[in-house]
């Protein structure tokens, strides 16, 4: 019996046993894989976990899965482990490249796995996968489709932002249908995904995934299950979209209002809201924005629901249609010289969150 022909029965016999391969930790010592701070690299080592990890994606055998920065390949493993029908790994970083080969080596029996060294920012999710039939968006059958990946914390933000308007124009990942999300955050930005109103954590990233999608916190990892040991703990979240979104209004418009809405928290959100309007008509039509809403002006921004942040949106969306040149306003925007300006305009700003 060939060496490949061992390796396939060994994993699709129970979809779970890998042949015998040099465990993460001996390939980062093999390869000399030093994580390079500036990438925010974190390796996670233990099995156990990359198994929890795979597992909060739910089904995944004979499905389709894009995992972002495999690094090492813990989670990869994991993946292989569960017998997707097709696998892409994107990994920016070309010295794991090797250890990617000998993955798609040994799991080229019995699946397919591509390899695309590049940014995840720049790769084009819709071409992943050209076998998968679109699923029709509302049936309660989700889309085969998953993004599993173990983050880098500098871009996980930009990512998941990026990842929700694809969501809502159902462009990339989401033109197969409802295609679902387990990604690792920063313990405090996994909180603020899922942070009810009146929550300490109550952020644009909270409005902005449930307005979409049902996020979920599943679990905590420590940093110390991490090389090198994070400063802080790693949420694991799971992130489906809702069959049908809570607004319309395009996705654009709906974070510009949400992101002034919260760039002032300790504030009354009337203050955030009324940098959407040049100088001159800003106290009419912010005054106008709350009536139409029917919201409380002096309200905080986190004491706001999900309903009342898109009835500001709606108002302001319906303002725009009115009086078109206020869409392009900008209040960061460099000042005419002899403008008038808001000396305190600035405020508190929560815009990367």
């Amino acid at each position: 019996m060939s060496a490949s022909t061992k390796i396939s029965k060994a994993l699709t016999s129970t979809g779970i046993r890998l042949p015998p391969l040099p465990t993460i930790r001996d390939l980062v010592k093999l390869y000399q894989l030093r994580a390079i701070k500036q990438l925010s690299q974190n390796f996670l080592m233990d099995e156990r976990l990359t198994d929890k990890i795979v597992r909060a994606a739910g089904n995944i055998r004979d499905h389709y899965v894009l995992e972002v920065g495999p690094g090492p390949g813990g989670i990869t493993r994991s993946i292989i482990r569960q017998n997707p029908r097709h696998l892409v790994v994107v990994e920016k970083d070309r010295r794991f490249m090797p250890t990617m080969e000998m993955l798609a080596e040994v799991a080229q029996p019995f699946m397919r796995m591509d390899i695309v060294q590049g940014d995840i920012l720049d790769y084009r999710v819709a071409e992943a996968f050209p076998d998968c039939t679109p699923h029709d968006w509302m049936d309660r059958k989700r889309a085969p489709v998953h993004l599993i990946g173990n983050l880098p914390f500098a871009i996980s933000t930009r990512l998941l932002i990026n990842w929700l308007r694809d969501m809502s124009l159902r462009t990339g990942a989401w033109s197969y249908g409802r295609a679902s999300l387990t990604l690792t955050f920063q313990k405090e930005v996994a909180e603020r995904i899922v942070a009810p109103i009146l929550s300490d954590q109550r952020c644009r990233l909270s409005v902005m995934n449930q307005i979409w999608s049902t996020p979920e916190l599943r679990f905590m990892i420590s940093g110390r299950a991490f090389v090198p040991k994070p400063e802080v703990d790693v949420g694991v979240v799971t992130i489906v979209p809702l069959q049908t979104p809570l607004t319309q209004v395009h996705f654009d418009t709906v974070e510009k209002v949400v992101r002034h809405i919260f760039s002032m928290r300790q504030k009354y959100c009337r203050r955030g809201v009324a940098n959407l309007y040049p100088p001159a008509m800003r106290e009419e039509l912010t005054e106008q924005t709350f009536k139409r809403a029917d919201v409380d002006p002096l309200a905080r921004s986190f004491q706001l629901s999900v309903a009342e942040c898109l009835r500001i949106v709606e108002a302001y969306d319906g303002l725009v249609r009115e009086r078109p040149e206020i869409a392009a306003y900008d209040y960061r925007a460099p000042k005419v010289k002899g403008a008038a300006v808001e000396a305190d305009g600035q405020g508190e700003s929560e815009t990367d969150r």
